[in-house]
């Protein structure tokens, strides 16, 4: 339920540093809205979304959806203050 608006969120604030020529700022955000996009493109045949009720429970999944979770919150923490850094300078 939350794929689509992450998905479309990302490639909005990506799409929005590279018109305001933050290019340092999109070049990092780039790989993530990609993989985000790549995800929810390349989901099989049959199963409800990225992330299947009904084989979220295979081990190999899981631990690769955890993986994925924290790489997600590490690059979200470290754009938090990356863009509180920048705010504050700009005051």
């Amino acid at each position: 339920q939350w794929v689509i608006p992450e998905v479309i969120g990302h490639a909005v604030v990506t799409v929005l540093m590279l018109i305001s020529l933050h290019w340092f700022i999109f070049l990092l955000n780039l790989p993530i809205a990609t993989w985000n996009i790549y995800r929810f493109i390349m989901v099989p045949s049959g199963n409800m979304g990225v992330f299947d009720p009904t084989e979220i429970h295979n081990r190999g999944q899981l631990k690769s959806h955890m993986k994925e979770a924290m790489i997600k919150l590490g690059f979200h923490l470290l754009c938090f203050f990356m863009y509180l850094y920048r705010l504050v300078l700009k005051i």
